[in-house]
Order: C-alpha cells, then sequence, then structure tokens
C-alpha cells in the first residue's frame, strides 16, 4: 500500500505526512510502517482495524522525524518570481549577447533568442502542469522519479545540482571579469585583487542564502525591480542613441546591410571587406553559413534563457504551491520575449557583427575591455559616465544569478539525500537547522563556487566561463528532455483514468485544482525534440575545428587545440554523466521503468486540498490582472 493510500485512510484530525512520506517513499509492511531512517530517528507504528489506520502517538513521533528534515512553506507568489526572474537575468542578455552579435549578426541575435525561448516556453509549459497536480519538495527530480523511473529522478536531481554549482562558479567568474573592466586604458587587475573580488563573492553568496528562506525571498524580490529598472533603462538608451544623442552610433549606417553575418566566420570580422569575401579561407561561406552561424548562436542563447525552472525549485518552500506556482511557471516566457529579444533587438541598431570590440568565442585574442553590445554602443557616444554604471549593475546582477544558483543547488542536494540518501546522509546533508534551512546542503554546494578561480589561470577569464556555460546548458537541456518525457507519461497515465471512467483531464475538476497546459502534447514534444538538438550539435563547432584545424587556422588566430578541447568537454561531458548516472543507478538497484497503471495514486495528493487554489484567467482584464501579479 502507498503512502498516499496511507494519508487518505487517516482518521478526521490525525496529521497526515504533508507530501513528506511520498518523497521519503515509507513503505507500508503488514501492520507496521518501515521509517527510512531507522528505529534511532523514531520509527511511526500503525495499526490497522478495519478500513481505518491509527497512528501512536502521532504528534510526538512526527516532530521527531520532520522537525528538522523539512523546508518552511514561506514564500509568496512574488518570492517565488522573484527568484525565477533573478536566475534568468544574469549575464545573457547583458554580455553574452555580444557573443551572438559577432557569430550571427544583430538579426541572428534576434531569431536566436527567439528560438531558444520558444524551447523553454514549451518545456515550461509542461512543468507548470505537472507542479500543479504533484507541488512537492524536489519536484524536479519527483517528476521523472514518478512518472518515468527512478533511476532517471537520481541522474536529474545529481546534474541538475551539479549544473547549478557550475553556473554558480561561471556567473561568479563573470563578475569577477567585469570588475576587471573598471581600470582605465585597458589595464588589468592583478592577481591578488581579482582573488579578492572572487573571495567576497562567494562570501557574500553563502551568507545570503545562510540566513533563511523568507529573508532571501524579500532580498531576491527587490533584486527583481532592481533588474527591472535596469532592463528599461537600456532599452530607452539605446534609443536615445539610436536617434542621434550623444553622437551618432558606429552600428547605425551598417546595420541595415549587415544584420545577418553573410558566413560562419570563426575569428570574427574586421571590416566589411572580410564580411564580403568569398573564398572559403574565410569559414563557412553562404546560406549554410548564415544557418550553421544562427544555430550556433542559439545553442549560446540557451544559456540565457534558461532558469525559469527554479520556480519548480521553491515548491517545497511556496506557501500556496497549488495556487502560486503554476501561474508562476507559465508565465516565465514573459522573460525571454520581453527581455532578451526586444533588448537585443535594440542594440542591434547601435552595434554590427563587424565591431572589434565584440567577443568572438572560437579566436585566440580579444579585447580586456568590456565585451557587452550596451556598454560598446554607448562607449561610441559622447557620454562618458555611464559605462562605468552600466558594468556597475551588470556585475551585481551576475553576482545575484550566482547566489540563486547557490539556492536552487542546495535545496536541490537536500531534496537527493532525502529521497535517496542512506541514513548518514539523511542525518547531515538531509537536514535542517532550527530555522528549517539546510545549512550542509548549501556549505557542500558553495565550495563549488571555488571554481571560479580558475579564471585566474586565463588573463581574460574567457575560456572558464565558457567551458562552465557550456557544461550547464547541455547538462540541463537533458534536463528539460527528462521533464518533457515525464510529462508525456503524465498525460498518457491521464488519458488512461479517462479511458477507465476514473478522472478526466479534461473534466471542470480537474481545470478548477489545477493548471491544464495547452496544446498539448505538443509543447512537451517541441521542447523534448528542442533540447535534443541543442544536445547533440553544442559541441559541433569545436569538433569541426579541431577537425579542419590545419585549414582554418591560417585564417585568424584561432584559439589553441588544448582550448577547443575545453570546448567541446564542456559541451558534451554534462550529457555523458547525465547517461552514466541513469545506468549505474538503474544496474546498481535494478530499478524498472514505471507501469502506466501504477500512476493512480500520483495524481492525488490530499495533504493539499485544503490549499487556496488557482483560478484561470478569463478575459482580457483577467489576463493583464494575472500578468502584473507575476511581474509584482
Amino acid at each position: 500500500m502507498r503512502s498516499q493510500a496511507v494519508n487518505r485512510m487517516l482518521p478526521s484530525g490525525a496529521p497526515q505526512f504533508r507530501g513528506y512520506a511520498t518523497i521519503m517513499h515509507d513503505r507500508l509492511t503488514g501492520t507496521s510502517l518501515t521509517c527510512p531512517g531507522g528505529v534511532r530517528r523514531g520509527c511511526l507504528a500503525v495499526s490497522v482495524s478495519g478500513n481505518r489506520i491509527w497512528l501512536k502517538d502521532a504528534n510526538h513521533l512526527a516532530r521527531r522525524l520532520f522537525d528538522n528534515d523539512r523546508l518552511d512553506r514561506k514564500l509568496k507568489r512574488h518570492h517565488l518570481t522573484s527568484i525565477a526572474f533573478s536566475g534568468t537575468i544574469g549575464i545573457g542578455l547583458f554580455i553574452t549577447s555580444g557573443q551572438l552579435i559577432s557569430i550571427s549578426g544583430s538579426g541572428g541575435c534576434v531569431i536566436s533568442f527567439v528560438v531558444a525561448g520558444l524551447i523553454v516556453i514549451a518545456v515550461m509549459r509542461t512543468l507548470a502542469e505537472m507542479v500543479s497536480v504533484r507541488p512537492l519538495s524536489g519536484a524536479l527530480i519527483d517528476f521523472p522519479h514518478t512518472f518515468v523511473d527512478p533511476a532517471l529522478g537520481f541522474a536529474v536531481g545529481t546534474m541538475y545540482c551539479l549544473a547549478e554549482c557550475l553556473s554558480m562558479a561561471a556567473l561568479t567568474s563573470a563578475a569577477a571579469r567585469i570588475a576587471d573592466n573598471f581600470l582605465p586604458d585597458g589595464r588589468t587587475l592583478a592577481n591578488e585583487q581579482k582573488a579578492g573580488i572572487i573571495t567576497g563573492l562567494l562570501i557574500i553568496t553563502l551568507l545570503s542564502n545562510a540566513c533563511g528562506v523568507q529573508l532571501y525571498g524579500r532580498f531576491e524580490r527587490v533584486v527583481k525591480w532592481f533588474k527591472y529598472f535596469i532592463i528599461i533603462g537600456i532599452c530607452v538608451l539605446m534609443i536615445i542613441i539610436n536617434v542621434g544623442v550623444g553622437g551618432k552610433s558606429f552600428g547605425t549606417a551598417n546595420y541595415t546591410q549587415h544584420a545577418m553575418a553573410p558566413s560562419l566566420r570563426w575569428a570574427g570580422f574586421n571590416s566589411t571587406a572580410d564580411a564580403e569575401e568569398k573564398s572559403s579561407d574565410f569559414g563557412i561561406q553562404g546560406h549554410t553559413g548564415t544557418f550553421l552561424g544562427v544555430w550556433t548562436s542559439t545553442t549560446l542563447a540557451m544559456f540565457a534563457c534558461m532558469g525559469g525552472d527554479m520556480v519548480i525549485v521553491t515548491a517545497g518552500e511556496a506557501e500556496s504551491p497549488r495556487r502560486d506556482l503554476p501561474p508562476s511557471a507559465r508565465f516565465m516566457y514573459l522573460v525571454p520575449i520581453s527581455c532578451y529579444i526586444l533588448g537585443s533587438f535594440l542594440v542591434g541598431f547601435n552595434i554590427n557583427f563587424m565591431d572589434p570590440k565584440l567577443f568572438h568565442p572560437f579566436a585566440s585574442w580579444n579585447y580586456t575591455t568590456s565585451h557587452s553590445p550596451f556598454i560598446i554602443a554607448v562607449g561610441y557616444t559622447s557620454i562618458r559616465v555611464l559605462p562605468a554604471m552600466l558594468k556597475a549593475c551588470f556585475l551585481f546582477s551576475a553576482y545575484t544569478a550566482a547566489n540563486t544558483g547557490l539556492f536552487a543547488s542546495s535545496r536541490t542536494l537536500f531534496a537527493i539525500a532525502q529521497l535517496y540518501g542512506n541514513d548518514f546522509i539523511k542525518r547531515t546533508i538531509g537536514t535542517t537547522n532550527s530555522g528549517h534551512t539546510p545549512i550542509a546542503a548549501i556549505i557542500c554546494c558553495s565550495s563549488f563556487g571555488l571554481l571560479a578561480f580558475l579564471g585566474l589561470a586565463d588573463r581574460t577569464y574567457n575560456q572558464p566561463i565558457l567551458s562552465l556555460s557550456s557544461f550547464f546548458v547541455s547538462t540541463l537541456a537533458c534536463i528539460y528532455a527528462s521533464e518533457c518525457i515525464a510529462f508525456l507519461r503524465f498525460k498518457k497515465g491521464l488519458t488512461t483514468l479517462d479511458e477507465k471512467d476514473v478522472f478526466s483531464r479534461d473534466e471542470e475538476l480537474y481545470r478548477k485544482r489545477h493548471y491544464r497546459a495547452h496544446w498539448q502534447p505538443l509543447c512537451a514534444i517541441f521542447g523534448l525534440a528542442g533540447c535534443l538538438l541543442v544536445v547533440m550539435f553544442s559541441g559541433w563547432p569545436a569538433i569541426y575545428l579541431l577537425k579542419n584545424y590545419d585549414a582554418v587556422k591560417p585564417d585568424q588566430s584561432i584559439k589553441p587545440r588544448l582550448m577547443l578541447m575545453g570546448d567541446l568537454l564542456g559541451a558534451y561531458l554534462g550529457p555523458l554523466l547525465f547517461l552514466s548516472l541513469f545506468i549505474i543507478y538503474k544496474f546498481v538497484y535494478r530499478t524498472r521503468f514505471r507501469s502506466v497503471s501504477d500512476f493512480e495514486d500520483a495524481y492525488f495528493l490530499p495533504n493539499f486540498d485544503q490549499e487556496p487554489l488557482a483560478k484561470g484567467p478569463h478575459g482580457f482584464k483577467a489576463w493583464i490582472k494575472e500578468i502584473w501579479s507575476f511581474a509584482k
């Protein structure tokens, strides 16, 4: 008998497991409930009498079992959206967009953000419906664990935790890279100063996460509004520059002619003549080169658009998860659409892909000045005070995104410890302090931030950031694909229940209690296909350059083979580890793919029966109110 069935049979007024027994996978054997923690943790004995299950000293034992093993549900909707927004808006729009412009042009940059945004939107819609049904702690792990295979849940949880840890290191290194640009005349900081900046950022990140989720949520709400003002400000600034205020921009004269890069030239372009050159020495020419340039930009743009999944990570700490999580998750599409596409579109009028200050990810040499297209565009005007202000804002944005990465990784590690850990891991990483903050998990995950010091081995920080970012993108693409597969199984289980006249996804009861995503399963299939393509082709530029290195090297200084191997390792190490963890766990624990017939109890969690439910918006005014509720 499953733990959900135990909760259903509890007498009125008896304390229930609040979804925790499902997470811990308690097993009812005979007349006793076996707890994973053993007798020392306080095992909950039950006796069965007819159709009723009575708890023995339930209040006392429940406190002993769960008081230091749970997270507090204190986050309101504005806290949930703030955490996800802060995790999504880091350096993607402000810095990474310059790489996209250098590869595919200003127009190609916009197209890349559109394609990447559509893939992320499709995945978020699938997650929004599943979390409305199962708003449990460790939800990203729970979905593939429950609807596909426990081995897949283990692989998803472990790799998501690792990816967020490495993302934190990459963003911390990027913040130090931005700080390195504050010195005039292109000078850089000494290694001791860089190390001090990285150390300070890591300490602040650790302390902000250790102060409790309520204070952290309030901090992230302030950060969200700060980023709102940054994005609005730079968009207005790009319009002002384009109309000629502060002097004519470098990009306006060439934008119409050079919106799309005519070829994929690995080391970038130095002049209009280079861009119009038809010789194969300059890279991949024609429509093929343009398409491959846009696709390469799309894989890089995925790093910027990913992050909305952090809404799902907050499921265990949301005050009203069924009411607040679905709208927060499904409206995350506003971030890639309104921010990335609009921002990159406007900056494209003021800069073009031939600008020598843009960052070229496959070149051996780049300027040590800021690679942000916004700062480069402002630098061509007579406005002198704004570049330093923008650098400070972008540094803060990178730090806060790294801060959110630590939050997501620590909560995921906490859930992994409770679901898959042995007794020792449960008593250490799987516990919280008296304020219900997983301090041990936070400390473990923050230690990965030390990888940010790899930037000291590279004077420009470029290769460590590129490799860590590639690992993050390919790993999260595997996780997103797994969530789409989980949704297809989730929906198949509901279809089976409908065929048995038990329950239907189309019933009014389902629509009232849960969020029913439109255009399914098309969204899940599109998200699955898009993520698999990103995984397969994320490392193809490195493979092409390594294979044809002697032919393309005379073109312009392509970076050394060792750095290209770093690109290749970053692109495919994540998927290989993901597949290895899945196979090893499945072989060791002999897990089986879940049968659809076992899903019936997965759709009914009585612990959340009394919770306020999300009300689907009806009419234009209701949609505006719902979007404003998300935004604020």
